[in-house]
C-alpha cells in the first residue's frame, strides 16, 4: 500500500498525469531529478482495512517504509509504503575503504 505527497511546486502538473502511460518515477525523474532520498523503516501491525487490503493473517506483521525524495533543496515526495513482513526483505552491503 502506498500514500504517497507529491510536492506541487516541484510537480504541478503532477495530478493531470496518465499513470498508465508513464510511471509516477519516469515523470518525476523528468522534471525534478532525484538527487537524495532517505528511508526510515518499522515495524507495525496491520489495521484492520490494511490487513484486508493485503489479504494478511490476523497478526501478520508489516513494514512501513517512510520515503522522502529530493531534487536539490527541494522535497519532491513524501511516501508511506506498507509491506506485509512475510513477502518483504531488506539487504545492505558496505565496503570498507582504508
Amino acid at each position: 500500500m502506498e500514500d504517497r505527497f507529491v510536492n506541487p511546486e516541484t510537480a504541478p502538473d503532477y495530478l493531470r498525469q496518465v499513470l498508465n502511460k508513464q510511471t509516477p518515477y519516469t515523470y518525476l525523474m523528468d522534471i525534478a531529478p532525484l538527487t537524495a532520498g532517505e528511508h526510515r523503516v518499522e515495524a507495525i501491525s496491520a489495521s484492520d482495512e490494511q490487513r484486508h487490503l493485503l489479504q494478511l493473517e490476523e497478526h501478520e506483521p508489516c513494514l512501513l517504509i517512510h520515503r522522502r525524495t529530493w531534487s536539490g533543496s527541494r522535497v519532491v515526495t513524501s511516501a508511506r509504503l506498507i509491506y506485509p513482513g512475510s513477502r518483504y526483505q531488506l539487504f545492505g552491503r558496505f565496503t570498507s575503504h582504508g
